[in-house]
Formats: C-alpha cells, sequence, structure tokens
C-alpha cells in the first residue's frame, strides 16, 4: 500500500455467514471492472483482512463483520461504488481512523548519560596520543 493515510474498514452483510463473507467481498471488486473502477489495492486488503465474530446462540456463525485496512484513495472508490449499484444497500459499511502510535524513544537516566561522557572523554586523549606517536615516527623515518 502507499504512504496514504489509512483508514479502517467495517463490512458486514447479515444475509450471509461470517465464513462467506470475503468470499462475497470479491462481487465489489467484479462489479468495480463492470464500472470502469480499479480495485487493485482493495483486493489486496481483503486477503489481510480479519473476521470479528458476531452473535452466537441459535443465530451462531452470523453478524460477524470483516475488519480491513485501506488507504484514502480506495475507500473514496468503494463509496462510489456502493453509491452506483443499489445491490450493496444490505452491506453495512463503517470508515474509521487507524490510529498509529509513535514507538517511543527510550532516553537514558541522567547519571548513564554522565557516565557515557567520562568514557568517551577518556577515549580522546588515547587517540589523540596514537596518534601523536605515528606522526612523530613517520617524520623519523624520513
Amino acid at each position: 500500500m502507499s504512504k496514504a493515510k489509512l483508514k479502517r474498514l467495517e463490512l458486514k452483510n447479515p444475509r450471509y455467514a461470517d465464513r462467506d463473507l470475503r468470499e462475497h467481498l470479491s462481487e465489489f471488486i467484479l462489479y468495480a471492472k463492470y464500472a470502469g473502477i480499479d480495485l487493485r489495492e482493495f483486493h489486496k486488503s481483503i486477503s489481510g483482512a480479519i473476521l470479528a465474530p458476531g452473535n452466537e446462540g441459535p443465530e451462531m456463525g452470523y453478524g460477524g463483520k470483516l475488519v480491513l485496512e485501506s488507504d484514502e484513495k480506495t475507500i473514496g472508490k468503494i463509496t462510489r461504488l456502493i453509491e452506483l449499484y443499489p445491490v450493496f444497500s444490505a452491506w453495512d459499511v463503517k470508515f474509521l481512523e487507524v490510529k498509529r502510535s509513535k514507538p517511543s524513544i527510550k532516553t537514558k537516566p541522567k547519571e548513564e548519560k554522565k557516565m557515557a561522557a567520562k568514557k568517551s572523554a577518556a577515549k580522546k586523549p588515547a587517540k589523540k596520543a596514537a596518534a601523536k606517536k605515528k606522526v612523530a615516527k613517520k617524520k623519523g623515518k624520513k
């Protein structure tokens, strides 16, 4: 997927059993072909869709929803497709923002910073002394 802002898409259809929802999502792709809308990105999203279980009891296996993520451009195409074809009126479609948290950067405690500074300061004179010795040896050889 592109670096566009991602949105979460929840698709639900009470007419189909939960295990059949993913298969019936292919209808979106077929109708999109007829309408001349390119839904390649949506096809990739379908394969990564997660089935959230629904009702239990006598209607067990029904009422679940497919949750997937897609970019805003694809979401717009799906919305247009739903508006074009009344066959999709049975689908309950929700669009939600995806909130991604950035990984927190762990800071070193002050004591560790001080120790690291002392160690690097101690290494610098040793490096300078070694460099001076090399320069002195080169001058002595000439």
